[in-house]
């Protein structure tokens, strides 16, 4: 009699209540929410983080160009030189990082013939892998879904010491600092002496005009 009571007691002292064990169940769906939301949260910083140095090693590798030939990397004309995240300038993307990957698709592996632009020494300025680029080795922002590119940049091709300045009100570089701007040109855009700039969209959509959601080197 005494061991059934005690054994009673025990189950009892050792058992969880229904209420008990729903509350536990919250609490594990709350926690695992969070660690997802939290984990989901660390990837995109990373992802961004990848962005922002991809755009800082395209414009360190566009610089070390000049350093070595004493121009930059551009073909001849007397504004500043620009290539946009469109479609259309996946040749010109191709361009320039072929021949800043010393003259390597580095999409494939394989050797790039310079025309444009040249890189008569072969030097590797830019190292890129082939998930860094798309087909058309234009860089691919980590961040965006799909195969768009979302990497701008602006050479300093007139030598004027100034990027961002246009004969009229319209500029190359967005402004980051306006409560709006255009990705690529707008009036009163952005402007520096860096020789050379580059800024990218982490948000996915080219039309994104939050500049929390773009990376830049300016």
């Amino acid at each position: 009699m005494k061991k059934s009571l005690a054994r009673s007691r025990f189950f009892k002292l050792s058992s969880f209540t229904l209420v008990e064990l729903l509350v536990v169940i919250a609490i594990i769906a709350i926690l695992a929410s969070v660690t997802l939301t939290v984990g989901t949260l660390v990837i995109n910083m990373a992802k961004r983080a990848k962005a922002a140095n991809t755009a800082t090693q395209i414009q360190t590798a566009t610089l070390g160009y000049y350093t070595e030939y004493s121009i930059y990397p551009a073909p001849s004309g007397t504004t500043d030189y620009t290539i946009a995240d469109t479609s259309s300038a996946a040749t010109s993307w191709q361009a320039l990082i072929c021949i800043l990957c010393g003259n390597i698709h580095p999409s494939t592996g394989t050797a790039y013939t310079a025309t444009t632009i040249t890189n008569s020494r072969g030097i590797a300025f830019l190292s890129l892998k082939g998930t860094d680029v798309d087909a058309n080795d234009a860089p691919l922002n980590p961040l965006a879904t799909g195969t768009e590119i979302y990497f701008n940049i602006a050479i300093d091709r007139d030598y004027d010491g100034i990027l961002g300045v246009a004969p009229s009100a319209v500029t190359t570089m967005p402004n980051f600092a306006a409560t709006t701007f255009n990705s690529a040109a707008q009036a009163g855009g952005g402007t520096s002496t860096a020789g050379v700039a580059v800024w990218a969209n982490c948000n996915g959509k080219t039309s994104n005009t939050n500049a929390a959601w773009w990376v830049h080197t300016y």
